[in-house]
């Protein structure tokens, strides 16, 4: 019998992506499924139904039970690399970015990704954006290395730990009010870092991969962009945050064994240990020349930021420094732009907010530069 290898192809796609969704659906709930979870359940199963059906019918009773082997995959691959446009397409409105469906606008409109699930089917483990900074390729380096308190509103709220001074008292000696250090929660605005990268429509419409690719791209650059906050600080031309270099206590120096080593000794003399060694990636080299590998060994962990400037080291003890993020992403999407729309292009935004860094301390921040 004649075989529509395409149309075979068709159905078997789209039962192997419903069954992928119904396994996934499976093991995020087990036995115990909610009501939606059971609804999609259903849903799934009877696609699922629906395919095998239609794939029954196409290739007869005669080679029904050989439907999954080697010889009948093999043709029907055979078939679909020969017709490759006959292959339906999936809809646009099942494209997403950040697991965010794509809105048809304009211009770009910003709406909150939740750190939650956004339904049954959302199986992308999303976390707080902190954390998917972290964690994504090439992304933030710093995020992990400070104290970071997520809010849900335009402001940060990070509680100001004092510096205390322990002394021996007398047995019968009175506490005076005015050596009382005072606790704080520090509040302030957060500045937005955004990043966006350009699709064709059709790719993104016939290669569900690369909505992975857009993800993973735009989380790198956001956490890239919220470690250079975090050293530099910065300005939306609204509100200004302050970073490390603005905080710390500088000595005036040439990035050195010896000048860093001095760093070192005082942030420790201000009773904190460091825990980080902030370069750029040029100065890193020269120092990693310079320097004896039983010494390196002692010193708090490189971390080469591009944003450092090249002639300076920063020592801190970023464990005792804090920052405040938004706890979700924004994403926004721009498909009907002049500029893009003749193009058949659509532009795809993703956008953290981050507060300036607090630091209790300014002796646990040690900035080693040359003078001005």
């Amino acid at each position: 019998m004649a075989l529509d290898a395409t149309l075979a192809t068709d159905h078997m796609a789209k039962r192997d992506a419903a069954t992928a969704k119904l396994k996934a659906l499976q093991a995020k709930y087990g036995a115990n499924l909610p009501a939606g979870a059971r609804d999609a359940e259903e849903r799934l199963l009877s696609e699922i139904t629906e395919h095998d059906g239609a794939l029954r019918g196409l290739v007869g009773n005669a080679v029904e039970t050989e439907r999954d082997t080697a010889d009948f995959n093999h043709m029907v691959s055979l078939g679909a690399r020969q017709r490759p446009d006959d292959v339906a397409k999936r809809s646009f409105d099942s494209v997403r970015v950040l697991g965010m469906p794509v809105d048809r606008n304009e211009t770009f409109s910003f709406v909150e990704r939740s750190a939650d699930a956004l339904d049954a089917l959302d199986t992308g483990n999303w976390n707080a954006a902190p954390v998917m900074l972290a964690e994504a390729p090439n992304g933030s380096q710093l995020i992990g290395r400070v104290q970071t308190f997520t809010h849900n509103s335009t402001r940060g709220y990070v509680p100001v730990v004092p510096q205390l001074q322990a002394s021996i008292t007398g047995r019968n000696d009175e506490l005076q009010p005015g050596t009382i250090e005072t606790g704080a929660i520090g509040t302030f605005e957060t500045v937005k870092v955004m990043a966006m990268v350009k699709a064709d429509h059709d790719d993104l419409q016939d290669y569900p991969q690369l909505e992975a690719s857009v993800d993973a791209a735009l989380l790198s650059a956001l956490g890239a962009g919220v470690d250079d906050v975090i050293v530099n600080g910065g300005t939306d031309g609204d509100v200004t945050v302050p970073g490390l270099l603005g905080l710390g206590t500088v000595t005036a120096a040439t990035v050195s064994v010896a000048s860093v080593l001095g760093a070192v000794a005082r942030v420790k003399t201000a009773r904190a240990m460091p825990d980080t060694l902030l370069m750029h990636p040029d100065t890193e080299a020269a120092f990693l020349g310079a320097i004896d590998g039983a010494l390196l060994a002692k010193l708090p962990e490189i971390v080469a930021i591009p944003s450092v400037p090249a002639d300076t080291a920063i020592v801190a003890a970023l464990g005792n420094t804090a920052v405040a993020m938004r706890e979700n992403l924004g994403v926004a999407t721009a498909t009907d732009h002049p500029e893009l729309f003749y193009r058949d292009q659509v532009a795809l935004a993703g956008r953290a907010r981050i507060g300036d860094v607090v630091v209790a301390n300014a002796s646990h921040v040690q900035i080693v530069k040359p003078a001005a």
